[in-house]
């Protein structure tokens, strides 16, 4: 599996990145946020949990073209029957060098991110993440970005259905203390680097389970002090396993995924309790 890191290191080293956007660019902008002849928010119409506009612009990707299908994708942010327009609105904004514009996307990410969506909030919430961390649409804010990727990675959905991808980046790039004003002892950065990773595990990612079992080995090589916390977590949650045993490879199990997951993000929440 190609890490979405690598793609999002590669996107940041194109020089479209550092430029003004050109007339022409901003024209084509323009045009694909209007509305075609005699079409508009309201002529969208829902179909089933999606809608018409929403349909059109994925009709429109399947021809190749992005103009048509980022204004039907607008359309159906607009007409607000479903999320899926606003994201792959958002998307086309993040991805695309000649539609490029991180604050729009950052505005559509953003509104999906904080909806109720449990199949693309999360991914949402790690494309507004990234936007944060690398100050695409400002300054950097390592701080601001955590909580979209921990809503990514642990917190968007009440029954945890999670991007592993979030998680991957969640744990590569998390505050350090003093970024997020705590003391060293209240903000045990390695500790919610490994519960990041074990997550990430348990959605079928053996790179991060391998990511989060090293962690755990240079802890108990260092004696690190999360490790006794790690202990009194699982014993106030009653858990059965071990520390080390939250890194162990996604079962095939539903119920025990699900069940473990769970027993993470009660970890996380208590680990990062202060960061709010």
């Amino acid at each position: 599996m190609t890490s979405f890191l690598a793609a999002v290191a590669m996107m940041m080293s194109w020089t479209v990145l550092a430029s003004t956007p050109t007339a022409q660019t901003a024209q084509r902008m323009q045009t694909a946020h209007s509305p075609e002849p005699g079409q508009s928010s309201s002529a969208c119409t829902q179909e089933g949990n999606v809608d018409s506009c929403w349909q059109a612009g994925v009709a429109a990707e399947k021809r190749s073209d992005a103009g048509a299908a980022l204004a039907n994708y607008e359309r159906s942010c607009a007409a607000g029957f479903q999320m899926g327009g606003c994201y792959e609105a958002g998307k086309i904004y993040f991805l695309d060098p000649s539609r490029r514009n991180y604050s729009a996307s950052k505005d559509r990410m953003a509104r999906v991110c904080d909806s109720d969506d449990v199949g693309i909030g999360p991914y949402a919430c790690k494309y507004l993440g990234i936007i944060y961390r690398n100050g695409l649409a400002g300054k950097p804010q390592p701080d601001r970005a955590f909580l979209p990727l921990s809503r990514s990675c642990f917190l968007h959905n009440t029954e945890p259905f999670i991007d592993g991808s979030g998680c991957e980046i969640l744990g590569e790039s998390l505050p350090s203390a003093d970024e997020m004003g705590l003391s060293d002892r209240v903000w045990q950065r390695a500790y919610i680097a490994y519960l990041a990773f074990a997550m990430g595990c348990t959605d079928d990612m053996p790179a991060l389970c391998s990511k989060a079992q090293a962690i755990h080995r240079r802890a108990v090589a260092a004696s690190a002090s999360w490790l006794k916390r790690c202990v009194e977590d699982l014993e106030a949650a009653a858990f059965s396993g071990s520390c080390e045993e939250l890194a162990v490879p996604a079962t095939a199990r539903y119920e025990q995924r699900q069940a473990l997951r769970r027993q993470l993000v009660r970890m996380f929440r208590k680990a990062t309790e202060n960061s709010a």
